[in-house]
């Protein structure tokens, strides 16, 4: 394939890009509109959908300075396919960057080997262009696997009245035990009495044993499942503090942007002033999180509490998305495995609490099936855990970001280093940079009164109204007011030649 020197490519290909850029994916009122769809259509952390557009516009920009056809990875196809169903933005975007429609054309029936000679001079016209190897996983190696797009996991919805606590376990352990009184008056397993006692506490040893393993064994995913588990800074965020972490980083960034004035910071006994905008500087290109921190303002100014709060919806929607992607613990739902394990437990206890009934008034020894049951009830217990909102995955994700944050504290951080930092770190990452003293101490304020809450509800005079991640009752009044990423010719291409 005859190309133009590398020079030449380097340059077309900067200009296409910052052309490619300029025009955007999404609409202005939704900057990241098209990344989140493409994260929500395929299980994708919205981290890994903003480096697969991020390769999607370098694709794009390939296909007119490659000098030949090109093929995108199946996840760049993935892109391109989105983009394809916007008809309307996608032959707006093509005349106005390309000046000509850029059509698709699948691979066909017998074409494998052709495209993924293509698929390979893709790669290295992307090496000549951009001046580096494409990166996996959104370009994977030729004749490398592809991983397969990744489905969550079956699970059993868990009735909202039953999540808080360890209600689901009482309510399990409580079922058991009336369906042992059931068979004990029907007179059901009366001819389990003539098993011996020996014989029926080995079964239910074993019993239990087994779905203890079956429910509880940990389930390791595999290696192509965290290859795509990138993580963009609020989605960092969410795991390490919820709409709380969530609000605190997107405050830090509109700060450092000039968004937002730096929060001042109280006297000794002074109220914590707002933190105000910045009306000498217009807000182009808000991350979803910033927006809505910038939705919660009044009178010019925002409100520490009244920011986490307005940020609870989108905490919700980053909760829901890492759940798909299998990154989150589904608080909401048990996985089918364990379902099951616990729906098997309540039956094997139901019939350990038939013999221990049916033992009362008689002379027959219950001590070891007392136990027995004592090990199932907790075995019930464990199997009807909530999900952590961490999990072996997310913690591997989360490890190398911890670690560049760490670097990060030992020089002055700014644009996505200082977000992620803060979104790891919180206060800690910001406690040298004297632009965040007002909202360190809104923060330590906030934090101080859910604890406060906490303590006067456990003694039993407090209302219950707080939540873990910021106060329900912020407002204009309360003491603990205060006040990312960017805005992705004919083209012979293979559909997905890199999985070939």
């Amino acid at each position: 394939m005859t190309s133009a020197p590398s020079d030449a490519i380097v340059a077309s290909a900067a200009t296409l890009l910052e052309r490619i850029e300029a025009f955007g994916l999404s609409a202005d009122d939704d900057p990241l509109g098209f990344e989140t769809r493409l994260a929500d259509d395929h299980g994708w952390t919205l981290g890994y959908a903003l480096a697969v557009t991020q390769e999607y516009r370098r694709f794009l920009a390939l296909t007119q300075v490659a000098g030949g056809p090109v093929s995108p990875s199946p996840d760049v196809d993935a892109a391109w396919h989105l983009h394809l169903t916007r008809t309307v933005h996608y032959k707006a975007f093509c005349d106005a960057v390309f000046g000509a429609f850029l059509h698709h054309e699948p691979a066909r029936p017998g074409e494998g080997a052709r495209h993924r000679a293509m698929y390979g001079e893709t790669l290295d016209a992307y090496r000549r262009a951009f001046g580096a190897s494409a990166p996996p996983p959104a370009w994977p190696r030729p004749g490398g696997p592809v991983a397969p797009r990744v489905r969550p996991a079956a699970a059993w919805t868990v009735p909202a009245e039953l999540r808080p606590g360890h209600r689901l376990a009482v309510v399990a352990v409580l079922v058991a035990i009336a369906l042992g009184l059931l068979l004990r008056n029907g007179g059901l397993l009366d001819p389990l009495q003539e098993v011996g006692p020996g014989s029926f506490l080995a079964v239910a040893l074993l019993a239990t044993s087994l779905l203890g393993w079956r429910g509880l064994r940990a389930n390791v995913p595999p290696p192509h499942a965290t290859a795509r588990d990138v993580l963009e800074p609020y989605e960092a965020a969410w795991f390490s503090g919820g709409a709380e972490r969530m609000a605190m980083t997107a405050i830090v960034a509109l700060t450092e942007r000039g968004v937002l004035l730096a929060p001042g910071k109280a006297g000794e006994r002074g109220a914590h002033p707002p933190i105000p905008l910045n009306g000498a500087v217009q807000p182009r290109c808000l991350h979803p999180a910033e927006a809505a921190c910038l939705g919660a303002a009044t009178d010019g100014a925002i409100r520490f509490t009244l920011a986490c709060l307005a940020m609870q919806p989108l905490a919700r929607q980053v909760e829901r998305r890492l759940v798909v992607a299998g990154i989150a613990g589904d608080a909401a739902a048990l996985p089918a495995r364990r379902a099951r394990a616990l729906l098997g437990m309540v039956a094997v206890l139901a019939v350990e609490f038939e013999r221990i009934f049916h033992a009362f008034g008689t002379s027959h020894r219950i001590g070891f099936l007392v136990l027995l049951a004592l090990a199932g009830t907790g075995l019930a217990f464990a199997l009807a855990r909530r999900a952590a909102r961490t999990s072996p995955r997310s913690e591997r994700a989360l490890r190398p970001l911890r670690l560049a944050a760490g670097r990060y504290r030992k020089t002055t951080p700014v644009g996505q280093a200082l977000a992620f930092g803060v979104a790891l770190a919180g206060g800690a990452a910001m406690a040298d940079d004297l632009r965040f003293d007002g909202l360190q101490q809104q923060v330590n304020a906030l934090s101080a009164g859910v604890a406060e809450r906490r303590v006067r509800k456990g003694r039993g005079d407090g209302d219950g109204s707080s939540c873990s991640s910021c106060s329900s009752d912020g407002g204009a009044g309360a003491s603990a007011d205060g006040g990312s990423s960017g805005c992705g010719s004919s083209c012979s291409s293979g559909c997905g030649g890199g999985g070939d």
